[in-house]
């Protein structure tokens, strides 16, 4: 795997927007936000399902006019870890304990966590053994087509693949929260009906 773009000295800004109603695809834009970086294609993720749950593409080039897949990830109905396939390699994003939201995952650089900025916010952060950040997602509530955007971090010596890394990791990471937001609501649902029933 190589990166998409050569790394500069300034952050890179990608711009997530969604297709669709049910947003099962995503394009990944430039900082000029008409570049296209990256596709991702999503399936229901479902009990009934097939794996990977998100596929992960370069878009069509003139040179190669196929979307050409570089990375997946598969969620696990029982279990918070996601697994992560960077194509030359594999990871697991995994949970850092009951009491917390942050994740993490071995990457080519090393032991990586994803934390929520934010005690009850959704936006990200990426943070090296160190505590350097690597990467911000910041998400957007109230657009519909735009869901959030990816900062990458300058002063970073990205190795091959590790771009590709971050993007996966990271939006593995918002859909695993996303999903989880909707068993709840669909848990506490479930929940008010059956004592509405019972009353």
């Amino acid at each position: 795997m190589s990166d998409p773009s050569p790394y500069t000295s300034s952050s890179r800004m990608l711009h997530i927007y969604t297709e669709g109603f049910r947003g099962r695809r995503m394009n990944i834009l430039d900082s000029d936000k008409s570049t296209p970086v990256y596709i991702v294609n999503k399936n229901s993720g479902g009990c009934f399902s097939s794996k990977p749950h998100m596929r992960f593409c370069r878009p069509p080039t003139p040179q190669s006019p196929l979307e050409v897949q570089i990375g997946s990830a598969s969620f696990h109905t029982w279990s918070r870890s996601v697994d992560l396939d960077f194509g030359s390699s594999t990871s697991s994003l995994s949970s850092k304990g009951v009491f917390t939201r942050s994740t993490e995952f071995q990457s080519s650089v090393g032991l990586l966590t994803w934390k929520h900025d934010t005690a009850f916010g959704n936006d990200l952060r990426l943070v090296n053994a160190e505590g350097n950040w690597l990467a911000r997602f910041v998400g957007n509530v109230f657009a519909w087509k735009k869901r959030g955007s990816l900062e990458i971090s300058p002063g970073v010596n990205f190795g091959p693949g590790l771009l590709d890394e971050i993007v996966i990791s990271g939006l593995a990471m918002v859909e695993a929260e996303r999903r989880r937001r909707n068993a709840n609501s669909a848990a506490a649902g479930s929940a008010g009906g059956s004592v509405a029933v019972s009353s």
